[in-house]
């Protein structure tokens, strides 16, 4: 298993390189899996059906909104935290001048579990070790660097 990536060109709009192209990294997905494909997949590696699957998805989904809504984090072993994000507009001087009137937004946020091994983080939901592999576009097609192809969008 490997996560493609593909070269990314930007050309930079601020600062003293302004005008200048650089390049850089980004994730290629070859998809989005979807709560019912999910479902399905559980369903068959255990003896519970789609549908029983979906609901518990489901009540899952309801129960971290309502919880989350009350000012809880979410903890799921093996995934991480769900929690809510305050964006706020600006800081100021003093204790006292902090009301709600700062919060812009609030967002859900996640933050994935992991332990530090070595002084590196080790996060639970990536395998032991992900490879890279490095995918270009041509003509409608992701050109893997072993020469196969898939398309962009199938």
């Amino acid at each position: 298993m490997a996560q493609p990536y593909y070269a990314k060109k930007t050309e930079l709009r601020i600062g003293p390189k302004k005008g200048e192209t650089v390049y850089g990294l980004r994730a290629h997905y070859y998809g989005v899996i979807s709560t019912r494909q999910v479902a399905e997949q559980i369903a068959e590696e255990s003896s519970l059906t789609s549908a029983d699957v979906l609901g518990v998805i489901n009540r899952l989904v309801y129960f971290c909104q309502g919880h989350m809504a009350l000012g809880y984090k979410i903890r799921l072993d093996g995934l991480g935290v769900f929690y809510n994000q305050l964006l706020t507009k600006n800081t100021v001087k003093t204790e006292k001048e902090v009301t709600a009137k700062l919060i812009r937004a609030i967002r859900p946020a996640f933050k994935p579990e992991h332990t530090v091994v070595n002084g590196a983080r080790r996060y639970a939901l990536l395998p032991e070790r992900t490879e890279v592999v490095k995918v270009n576009y041509k003509a409608g097609t992701v050109v893997e660097e072993d020469g196969t192809t898939e398309d962009v969008n199938p």
